[in-house]
């Protein structure tokens, strides 16, 4: 097991320590579970992972687009038509 050691003001340990009471953790727990997340955030990071690998694969592959980001957005918001608030 490794140790990790932050310097923190003491005011800093102190909202620490609340909030991890608040949340009924230690503030190891607390520290770890807002940092790395739960295992449905790290589940969900995996996906996304994994997604934007395909994209990157199939970018490489095919090529990159020469559109701006605005070109982009333009062609998605022409793509879905009319928004149903008009």
């Amino acid at each position: 097991m490794k140790r990790i050691s932050i310097e923190v003001t003491e005011q800093e340990q102190q909202r620490l320590k609340a909030m991890a009471s608040l949340q009924g953790k230690s503030i190891k727990e607390f520290v770890l579970s807002s940092t790395i997340g739960t295992g449905d955030e790290a589940k969900a990071l995996e996906e996304l992972e994994a997604l934007l690998d395909a994209r990157m694969q199939r970018a490489r592959k095919e090529g990159f687009s020469a559109k701006t980001v605005d070109e982009i957005f333009e062609d998605g918001i022409a793509e879905a038509g009319p928004s149903p608030n008009g």
